[in-house]
């Protein structure tokens, strides 16, 4: 008997139709992904089981028994657990009162510490994880940070877990043992809707999937019938090849050269250039440094250096504003946080980097301000109601998109941009490969952070590996591959 089954789920948000009579069903101790474009309905639907949502028609069972999800709570009394992207823990707490918070064991109305370590090693052990009970979860990886929102929600007992993109933020191999955690699980029974546009993962996890496309159900396929061409037709409606660049040797002026780049913990004694016309890739394992380099051209952090001169500046930028002169810009990794004012419409965030160029005489020109904003929404297919609408309801895919077309709208000559993938659907991947492409191809300095090896190998003419701060390898030509990025990085 299927563990969930949800008949007929609608859902809508004003004259937009988010859902249209999705079928869905879940079988104990399955994994079953949950793929799709950013937009595609992913997100509601597993709003909706998690209470979050009230769907506008449909119904849901459980064990063949009809329910009604009408909160978080309601869901959690079902068994049923989610882990948001957005990890939700306690950093200044131990890993123990993380797992237990809300259910910490007392003895006298003190907490009882000898049963609490006990009882979070225990649960950490059902699941093969060897974190610290003791630990301060601010001092843990990200990896074992999403191993401990899964563990919290195992000692909840969950029956059905939806995992919202675990690995977004993980390395390759801290990927492998997150996966092994949830193989684990499901062989002790657990169901699981793993959410994910990692295709790859998907490939080794998934034992049924199921793909959304503008809020329909549109395939659902056995472990049998899963390859990553037959995911791709359905996920995009259309084929698709694989997009790579030709690695070149660009033979344009040096535009950008640093040696000596310090800052902090972070970089230590980094020398590089770029040449106009060129994508320059810097490559790590998450935190070994590759992103620092962005925060230190962009004027975002202290930062020092022997030598660096942008364009026919000399000098580090002071600030934003510094950069913003040397004709830069910079496409942050956090998008929420530092690339976009989510409270503001499409077309104000896209003007955020110019408005110079829809101003007359210091007054803003709505028209001309409304006619750019049409292009480049038509240009970067961003998926939206209006230019009006807010950078909040966007789906993550088209938020990325907004954030990179905002510098395109500027036309810098310079950008830099820090994991401009992470999270985003493989149709939106193409697209912001492709204009990384175009914008090299124009003459552009370009230059990608990514601790995605495949990324890297993909886009960049040539790359350096960074570990612990420091430049431990320059990959170009037929030796610039996925191996030897992952094995220089190690």
């Amino acid at each position: 008997m299927a563990e969930l089954r949800a008949y007929g789920i609608e859902k809508r948000y004003g004259g937009v139709c988010a859902l249209r009579g999705i079928d869905f069903d879940l079988r104990s101790g399955e994994v079953h992904a949950l793929l799709g474009e950013n937009g595609a309905g992913k997100s509601t639907l597993i709003k909706i089981l998690s209470g979050l949502v009230s769907p506008d028609g449909g119904r849901i069972e459980i064990d063949g028994a009809p329910v009604n999800i009408r909160s978080a709570a309601t869901a959690h009394a079902l068994g049923i657990q989610t882990v948001h992207q957005e990890l939700e823990l306690a950093a200044p707490l131990s890993v123990a009162e993380n797992i237990f918070m809300g259910r910490l064991p007392t003895k006298g109305g003190m907490i009882a510490r000898g049963e609490l370590r006990r009882n979070a090693a225990e649960a950490l052990e059902r699941i093969g994880a060897t974190i610290d009970p003791d630990a301060i979860v601010a001092s843990l990886s990200v990896s074992d940070r999403q191993v401990l929102e899964i563990v919290r929600a195992i000692v909840r007992d969950a029956r059905i877990l939806i995992l919202d993109e675990p690995t977004a933020a993980l390395p390759s191999r801290e990927v492998d043992r997150l996966l092994g955690v949830i193989r684990r699980l499901a062989q002790n029974g657990v169901s699981v809707i793993y959410v994910s546009h990692r295709l790859e993962e998907v490939l080794r996890i998934a034992d049924r999937v199921t793909v959304l496309r503008d809020g329909r159900r549109v395939a659902e396929l056995e472990r049998s019938q899963i390859d990553r061409a037959t995911l791709v037709r359905h996920i995009l409606g259309r084929e698709l090849a694989d997009f790579t660049v030709a690695h070149r040797s660009p033979d344009g002026r040096t535009d950008i050269e640093c040696r000596g780049l310090s800052s902090g913990s972070e970089l230590k004694n980094l020398s590089f250039h770029v040449r106009s016309g060129e994508v320059l890739g810097f490559f790590g394992l998450l935190g070994a440094g590759q992103g620092a380099v962005g925060d230190a051209l962009f004027g975002l952090c202290p930062a020092s250096a022997e030598h660096c001169v942008i364009g026919n500046i000399e000098g580090l930028p002071a600030s934003p504003r510094d950069a913003l002169r040397r004709d830069m810009g910079y496409v942050p990794a956090d998008r929420k946080g530092a690339g976009l004012a989510m409270p503001l419409s499409i077309n104000e965030n896209l003007l955020l980097a110019d408005f110079e160029s829809v101003t007359r005489w210091g007054v803003l020109d709505w028209n001309a301000a409304e006619a750019r904003g049409k292009e480049f929404v038509e240009r970067y297919g961003i998926r939206c109601r209006s230019l009006s609408q807010p950078v909040q309801e966007l789906s993550g895919g088209n938020q990325q998109k907004v954030s990179v077309a905002k510098w395109a709208a500027r036309r810098v000559r310079r950008l830099f941009l820090d994991e401009p993938t992470r999270g985003v659907d493989v149709g939106a991947k193409i697209e912001i490969y492709r204009f990384i492409g175009s914008f090299a191809a124009e003459g552009g300095c370009c230059m990608v952070a990514s601790s995605d090896p495949a990324e890297i190998a993909s886009v960049v003419d040539r790359a350096i590996v960074l570990k612990n701060g420091i430049g431990v390898a320059e990959l170009t030509g037929d030796a610039l591959e996925e191996a030897a990025l992952v094995e220089a990085a190690l």
